[in-house]
């Protein structure tokens, strides 16, 4: 699944004509470094990750509360276990953001 969405944004950044070369190379790398750490990601970790990204409802008889702290508590036990993979998302985040997407 996180593999299907990182060959999906580098097919986009590829084929896109209003990038700009530099913004194009810089987010190839950063996807290349991320498709990298994954791979030392114990997989229990990686599914829990992905879970709470997909995560937009909060699940029948749970509060918006519990929800978030469900979330929050993942996201932080995915920084602490895997610094380096949650500096890469956020970099990525930012480059994309940087370029209005």
């Amino acid at each position: 699944m996180v593999e299907d969405r990182i060959r999906n944004i580098e097919a986009r950044v590829e084929s896109s004509a209003n990038l700009p070369e530099g913004a194009k190379a810089e987010l190839l790398e950063l996807l290349a470094a991320l498709r990298a750490e994954l791979h030392g990601v114990n997989k229990e970790h990686l599914e829990r990750a992905e879970n709470a990204s997909g995560r937009v409802d909060v699940p029948h008889g749970e509060t918006v509360e519990d929800a978030l702290g469900g979330l929050t508590s993942t996201v932080t036990e995915l920084e602490a276990t895997h610094p380096r993979l949650s500096d890469l998302a956020n970099r990525i985040a930012v480059a994309l953001a940087s370029i209005g997407i």
